[in-house]
């Protein structure tokens, strides 16, 4: 696992009740060089006094020896899979002073899969995707990018350690309640996972509940280059991988606690000789000052040293004009800020502000002709983009709106290749309104 340093550790006492949970933290505490003489055990009671705690990170000292992101606090905690934080006493009586969000996690309330995009949904928001069913026994990251909320503002990571009772109770259960996907994502909730492994051995259970049934496989998202350990995993021939993949200068600005670009090739490049397979979006796209050469720099890393399966971009969104202004000051192309602010009125309150239409399509334009220079038949796709743009720039994309190849697509397994089914027959792609 990353070589984290954590200002405190936490563990809630149900946890040493569990064998499986219990070995897991030994194993991530050796990997921290730590024992269980440095762990607070704390019961339901104490709860409160646990998120109390944790509300004074981050730290005030500044260390040169580790990125304090990797000083964020764990909480191992009991994953409560079939209760509800509603019916819980405890979190009704939260006090004013303690974010309610934050009791929940350290209670073990971690929503143990969440459904995204669905159809209904993403026509409401103006959004292409396709629906999915995602898993995640973790919150909180040890990253610190600008564009996430858990990354910069989370206070801790919440570990649900009971993950074999979670894999019979909840990742079973659910992949034969629905036969019609294919693909999951294993990807927490504003989490890294894979930084996590392989102590903390979510993949290796995820991958063997995989391996119970045929062609039917877990994809990991990550920002990391934290690979070597699935060269040992089991099952990993049902594994692929999805990276978020930014610039160096993206890298370095904005996604504090990352590993460089150059870093996560060379991962790319260790996954394509363990035969594993994978896809990357350059998600989101920042148009920091000289973006152009950046990403043209990035998408020549790529096809120099990596073969991903599909490649996709998406634009920095879901961000105001505020917060853009406020979190990039200073290295943000100013001929984009000033676009974003010249089009405030239009964007406010849109899913893909800061930056309108136009200005997202001269992007994807620059990067579907670099990375056209370099491969001619590599699908290429938006991630999360309006049903405008689509129809734009389809032609360019070279593939249909409505079935296309993309990251994390629910019925596109290895190759790649589509699985369509009748409930999922195509992605939340609709023509847009005429004009």
């Amino acid at each position: 696992m990353y070589a984290l340093q954590p200002d405190s550790l936490y563990m809630h006492a149900r946890v040493a009740d569990d064998t499986d949970a219990l070995h897991r933290v030994e194993r991530i505490l050796s990997a921290l060089n730590k024992t269980m003489a440095d762990v607070s055990v704390f019961t339901e009671a104490q709860a409160v006094d646990v998120v109390r705690a944790l509300q004074a990170w981050p730290p005030e000292d500044d260390r040169a020896d580790c990125p304090v992101q990797h000083r964020r606090p764990l909480v191992f905690t009991h994953l409560k899979p079939y209760s509800s934080p509603a019916e819980d006493p405890l979190v009704a009586a939260c006090p004013d002073d303690v974010p309610r969000g934050h009791l929940e996690r350290v209670l073990g309330y971690i929503d143990p899969t969440c459904d995204f995009h669905a159809y209904q949904s993403d026509d409401t928001r103006n959004m292409v995707c396709w629906p999915t069913r995602d898993f995640g026994p973790v919150t909180g990251c040890s990253h610190g990018c600008f564009y996430c909320g858990e990354g910069l503002h989370g206070k801790f990571l919440a570990l649900g350690m009971n993950i074999e009772d979670y894999m019979e109770r909840v990742v079973g259960p659910t992949i034969e309640a629905m036969p019609q996907q294919r693909c999951f994502r294993m990807i927490g909730w504003g989490a890294d996972i894979i930084s996590l492994e392989p102590e903390y051995g979510v993949f290796a259970s995820y991958l063997t509940k995989l391996s119970q049934y045929p062609e039917r496989y877990g994809y990991f998202h990550s920002n990391s280059d934290h690979v070597d350990w699935i060269a040992e995993v089991p099952h990993r021939d049902r594994l692929i991988g999805i990276w978020s993949l930014a610039s160096e200068n993206v890298a370095r600005l904005v996604e504090p606690g990352s590993p460089s670009a150059a870093a996560r090739v060379e991962a790319m490049r260790k996954l394509t000789q363990m035969g594993v397979p994978y896809r990357v979006k350059l998600k989101p796209t920042v148009p920091l000052a000289g973006w152009r050469e950046d990403y043209a720099d990035l998408i020549e890393q790529v096809f120099t040293h990596a073969a991903p399966e599909t490649i996709g971009f998406c634009c920095l969104i879901w961000m105001a004009l505020d917060t853009l202004k406020q979190r990039f000051s200073g290295i943000i192309d100013p001929d984009f800020l000033q676009a974003a602010e010249d089009a405030a009125p239009e964007m406010n309150g849109q899913t893909h502000s800061p930056f309108p239409h136009h200005v997202r399509a001269e992007i994807y334009r620059h990067l579907i002709a670099e990375v056209r220079r370099h491969d001619a038949r590599i699908p290429i796709f938006l991630s999360t983009e309006t049903r405008e743009m689509w129809a734009e720039l389809e032609d360019e994309i070279g593939q249909k709106a409505r079935s296309f190849m993309c990251g994390c697509n629910p019925v596109q397994v290895p190759g790649p290749r589509m699985y369509l089914t009748e409930q999922i027959s195509h992605s939340t792609y609709f023509d847009p309104p005429a004009s």
